[in-house]
C-alpha cells in the first residue's frame, strides 16, 4: 500500500511583496475515507475476532474513554496514542469574572505515540500524476459562510479553526481573516498571544491593517 503526493504552492501572505512566488510543498492526495464497517471488514483477514467481537469491543473502548475523559483523565492507547479533553470559555482578563457555567467541552485532542510515528516513517509515497498546483480551497463564499456558521455557536474564532473549518494553510487563513477584518465584518481582538475574532454585530468591526500571525 503506497499514498500519493502533489506539489502545491501556498499565496504569499505579505502584501508589500505581492509578485513574489512562495516555494512548493508536498501535500498528501486523500485515499478517502475507510469507514469504521469497512475497517472491519478488511480486519477480519488479519483477526480471529468475529465483526460482532470487534464491534462490541470498540463499543466498549468508547464508553470508556467517555467516561473518564468526561471525569478529565487524559487515556493512553498504547502504541497508538493519548486522548485528551479541551475547554473554551469568553474571554476574560479577571478570574472574578469566570463561572464555571461558561466553561464547556471544546474537542477531543490525539496526540501519536512515538511508536505509532516512527513505523509511519517508512511510508511509502508517490507523486500524483497532477501538476504542481496551488491549493484547493473552499471556494471564498463557502469559507465565509462556514465561517459565519461556526460563530452562530461559538463567540469567537482563531486562525486555528478557521483552518480547520475551511481547511487551508495557515498563510491563506491570515489573508482572509485580514479581508473579513478590514471590510468590518470581524472585529479583532488580543489575548496575551492569541488571537480572537468575532462576529461584527452592526457590520461596522474595527479594521486593523496591520494583522500579525
Amino acid at each position: 500500500m503506497a499514498a500519493n503526493y502533489k506539489l502545491v504552492r501556498n499565496p504569499n501572505p505579505n502584501a508589500k511583496e505581492p509578485e513574489k512566488t512562495l516555494p512548493l510543498h508536498p501535500r498528501l492526495v486523500s485515499s478517502g475515507t475507510l469507514y469504521w464497517d469497512k475497517f472491519i471488514e478488511r480486519a477480519k483477514a488479519r483477526s480471529t475476532f468475529s465483526p460482532a467481537d470487534m464491534k462490541g469491543i470498540m463499543q466498549l473502548f468508547q464508553d470508556m474513554m467517555v467516561d473518564y475523559l468526561m471525569a478529565g483523565y487524559n487515556i493512553e492507547l498504547g502504541g497508538i496514542g493519548t486522548f485528551s479533553v479541551s475547554l473554551q470559555g469568553r474571554p476574560e482578563m479577571e478570574k472574578s469574572k469566570i463561572r464555571s457555567e461558561s466553561i464547556h467541552f471544546k474537542t477531543v485532542r490525539f496526540r501519536a505515540s512515538k511508536e505509532l510515528k516512527e513505523r509511519l516513517k517508512a511510508m511509502p509515497v508517490f507523486r500524483d500524476k497532477e501538476k504542481a498546483s496551488d491549493p484547493s480551497y473552499l471556494p471564498a463564499e463557502a469559507c465565509e459562510e462556514e465561517l459565519f456558521h461556526f460563530l452562530e455557536t461559538n463567540p469567537y474564532i482563531t486562525s486555528r479553526e478557521y483552518r480547520t473549518i475551511c481547511g487551508c494553510s495557515r498563510s491563506k487563513a491570515a489573508l482572509d481573516l485580514r479581508k473579513y477584518t478590514q471590510e468590518g465584518k470581524l472585529i479583532r481582538k488580543r489575548l496575551g498571544n492569541l488571537h480572537l475574532y468575532y462576529k461584527a454585530t452592526d457590520g461596522k468591526g474595527e479594521p486593523d491593517s496591520g494583522i500579525n500571525h
